[in-house]
């Protein structure tokens, strides 16, 4: 089953579905469509999707993690691709350029085999020929494995650079990944060995994810040091005022209306050779509360508030 409960943003830009997927009142997840206003919805499309039920990484700026039940079906990922292509993306999806699927709202990917299945069935079965999967993982470790098998899954569908991998790095300081992380992963090392390996000149370059929070460390230097510009690129994005962000002291280095903020880093990581991507977003969409698990949550917590809910969600006895 799977029922939309709210619908937010706005279809012309954005729109936030969160549904649920099971018969339990909590069995929420958000799933979205969205453009790149720049561009006609026949050259660029994105789906985003979630892969778990909340998420058991709990970083400490996203509210994804202030509830966790479990991995998501491979039929419910699907699902969830299905509700918006028939309800936000039709009729362009099928002749759309580059219609990218990313599996990166809800929940850590790598947790769950079941998004290599719904990564396979985009290439073997969805008949969408502009299909560009994309996967957004903070990489835990012990999922080595499940890193080979995506990359091969890559190879297999997708070898033609319609595929892209995000590495979630955070800081340059592995200390302070460890507070933006809490979760056992792989090195800032490690991670630059998988790119260095797994890369092909026919590949996209591994993106390394920093959500810019203020006094969090981030070092042109020592991404020149580790990190290899041939085969990696460097994304920055606003760190959202989220609940969790509130609750634990964390703000922005800069938002959609001071970009400028970054201008100077930008330029010393350019430098260096990387390509530098600048992801600010809109400030509509933090009006909206549209970061990943914000409108989860507020549903959520609607629905206990009517004594429907067991608030052991909210306190984390779930996981």
């Amino acid at each position: 089953m799977i029922q939309v409960v709210e619908l937010a943003g706005r279809a012309e830009l954005a729109s936030v579905f969160v549904v649920r997927l099971r018969e339990s009142q909590t069995s929420l997840v958000e799933c979205v469509g969205a453009v790149d206003p720049a561009l006609p919805r026949t050259e660029k499309m994105v789906i985003v999707v979630s892969t778990q039920l909340g998420c058991p990484v709990g970083c400490p700026m996203c509210d994804a993690g202030t509830a966790y039940d479990g991995n998501l079906t491979v039929r419910e990922i699907i699902a969830q691709i299905e509700l918006v292509l028939e309800q936000w993306a039709a009729p362009e999806a099928g002749s759309c350029r580059k219609l990218k699927v990313q599996f990166a709202r809800m929940g850590e990917p790598a947790f769950n085999p079941a998004v290599l299945d719904a990564i396979e069935w985009l290439g073997k079965e969805s008949g969408l020929p502009g299909c560009m999967p994309c996967v957004a993982t903070t990489a835990p470790a012990g999922a080595e494995a499940w890193l080979e098998r995506l990359v091969a899954m890559r190879d297999r569908w997708f070898g033609d650079g319609r595929f892209q991998i995000q590495l979630s790095v955070q800081s340059t300081s592995e200390a302070q990944r460890d507070r933006m992380i809490p979760v056992r992963k792989l090195t800032m090392p490690q991670l630059a060995a998988f790119a260095r390996k797994t890369t092909r000149a026919a590949d996209r370059k591994v993106t390394l994810n920093f959500a810019m929070a203020d006094g969090v460390e981030l070092s042109p230097a020592r991404l020149a040091e580790v990190f290899d510009p041939e085969v990696c690129l460097v994304k920055l994005t606003p760190l959202n005022p989220t609940a969790q962000s509130r609750l634990n002291g964390l703000s922005t280095v800069f938002d959609a209306g001071h970009r400028d903020r970054v201008d100077d880093l930008v330029a010393d990581i350019r430098s260096r050779g990387f390509d530098c991507v600048v992801s600010t977003g809109l400030a509509e969409e933090v009006e909206l509360s549209t970061s990943c698990g914000q409108l989860a949550r507020i549903r959520r917590a609607s629905v206990r508030g009517n004594g429907a809910v067991d608030d052991k969600w909210d306190r984390g006895e779930a996981r």
